[in-house]
């Protein structure tokens, strides 16, 4: 057995540079913020092997006994100026110029895009899913709380943050002041006033034709990157929360501002614990357009550019699992194929062992404590799929390789169990009511879809409290009704 079976959960935390024991300010209820997708463009399969490490923190928590409340913000607006679009490629507005239409319907389109990439993935939906678009008014409130504790300068209209009012900071750069990179995208505007590169842009002037601007008490603008993630987690999580999720190319410096300006705030830790997603490569290369390998989940079924058998989201997530997290993962459609073939081998023999009479009932113990040991160090799902393996090889038979085929499943999503699945739960992304909710559970539901709506997030959460407590869960679809299912 593995020296951690049993043990408590740990989580690598790149903050701190080591895996450290996951103790959670409140087990009922952690909270875990994720940098969703700037939604100007399908995402590629870089993109949602990023978005799975939530997903299988979320299933691991939840089987470890742990209640969840997640958000994953949209980021819907652009962040250069008009006269930069051409040299620099803005995302949303770049995309909207390209399609002739404006960057909110861009936006509007590739975040149903996004959502409907989620599903075939088998994420669990988050809890709240803010658009940056719609928080500017949290984000200007952020950036008068740093102007209070002189953390803010600026000239013709744009306002920078004086890192060296953050304490701590380069805690993920590791650079001292003044040996560190510029701390902004590609925008010469946006350097001209700043005292030293780590400083970065807080709210910035708009030009004429700009299509996202907002009224300030600074002038009409529009605000940096790096407030829009610290904004939105403030708002839904409060000024410390236990979890902050992204991609490693994250880390700096958009996690080290974004840290920088809460903490600035707030006076408080913002997240007790900071994991990153490995880099996706394909073939040993970086994806790009002109590479020609920015593969999405529809060129993943459509299959190989030579010709050849495709694959499903299922087979993907499958393959993402035969490596940590933290392991940058090298895409080849060899790998792909070889990976559908051990996923189909072993559904194949969980259906024929579920149709035998039972056996094996006194392995399963054993198994079950190796396959907790597994996710409960830094969620290691290739020792955790190399345990549902071994469970196959040890007869398991009839109930038991039911049961653990399902209790395995909820943490994995790969459909152990044909019958089942890849993730029964994230069928609450799916449209319409489900079948056999009470209609007092139904009634808790829609007064909590009206306070969403009304803004009132705190009384909604009591709701969803409410529901919970009856024996059923609500997730949200974007800012849409939420979705009634029994787990």
């Amino acid at each position: 057995m593995h020296p951690r079976a049993g043990m408590g959960l740990f989580l690598y935390d790149s903050a701190s540079r080591g895996n450290i024991p996951f103790v959670p300010a409140d087990p009922e209820r952690v909270r875990i913020y994720t940098c969703g997708p700037t939604v100007y463009r399908y995402a590629h399969i870089g993109n949602l092997r990023t978005y799975l490490l939530t997903d299988l923190l979320v299933r691991t928590l939840r089987f470890l006994g742990y209640g969840t409340f997640t958000v994953q913000n949209i980021t819907d607006m652009g962040h250069m100026h008009q006269e930069q679009l051409e040299g620099g490629e803005d995302k949303v507005i770049a995309a909207a110029r390209a399609a002739g239409k404006s960057g909110r319907e861009i936006a509007r389109f590739f975040t149903e895009a996004f959502f409907r990439d989620a599903r075939r993935m088998a994420f669990l939906p988050a809890d709240a899913y803010p658009r940056a678009s719609e928080h500017v008014p949290e984000m200007i409130e952020l950036v008068r709380a740093l102007e209070e504790r002189g953390a803010v300068y600026g000239e013709g209209g744009y306002l920078y943050f004086d890192v060296t009012k953050a304490p701590g900071y380069g805690i993920f750069s590791g650079a001292r002041l003044g040996e560190g990179e510029a701390a902004e995208r590609t925008d010469e505007a946006i350097h001209r006033h700043k005292r030293r590169p780590e400083d970065f842009t807080l709210w910035m002037p708009a030009e004429p034709g700009r299509e996202f601007q907002w009224e300030s008490r600074w002038g009409r603008g529009w605000p940096g990157w790096h407030i829009e993630c610290a904004s939105m987690a403030l708002k839904y999580l409060g000024p410390s929360f236990d979890v902050h999720v992204g991609g490693i190319d994250l880390r700096f410096p958009h996690h080290e501002n974004s840290r920088a300006v809460a903490e600035t705030a707030t006076g408080k830790r913002f997240a007790a614990h900071w994991l990153h997603a490995a880099h996706l490569l394909v073939d040993g290369k970086k994806m790009s357009k002109s590479a020609g390998n920015e593969y999405t989940l529809d060129d993943l079924e459509a299959g190989p550019p030579g010709g050849g058998k495709g694959f499903s989201a299922a087979e993907f997530r499958y393959y993402c699992l035969t490596l940590h997290y933290s392991t940058p993962m090298n895409f080849t459609w060899e790998g792909q194929a070889a990976a559908a073939r051990a996923r189909s081998r072993l559904r194949a023999a969980f259906r024929r062992a579920a149709l035998q009479a039972t056996s094996g009932e006194d392995a399963a113990p054993a198994l079950r404590a190796e396959f907790r040991g597994a996710i409960s160090d830094d969620l290691n799902m290739p020792r955790a799929l190399a345990v549902v393996h071994e469970a196959v090889r040890k007869g398991i038979r009839g109930d038991a390789a039911r049961s653990l085929a399902t209790e395995w499943d909820a943490v994995l999503g790969v459909g152990l169990l044909p019958e089942a699945g890849a993730g029964s739960e994230a069928a609450a992304f799916d449209e319409g009511e489900p079948e056999g909710v009470p209609d007092a559970v139904a009634a808790l539901a829609r007064e909590r879809d009206a306070l969403r709506a009304a803004g009132d997030y705190a009384a909604a959460d009591v709701l969803r409290g409410r529901i919970r407590a009856i024996g059923y869960e609500v997730s949200d679809h974007g800012m849409g009704p939420g979705r009634v299912w029994k787990p």
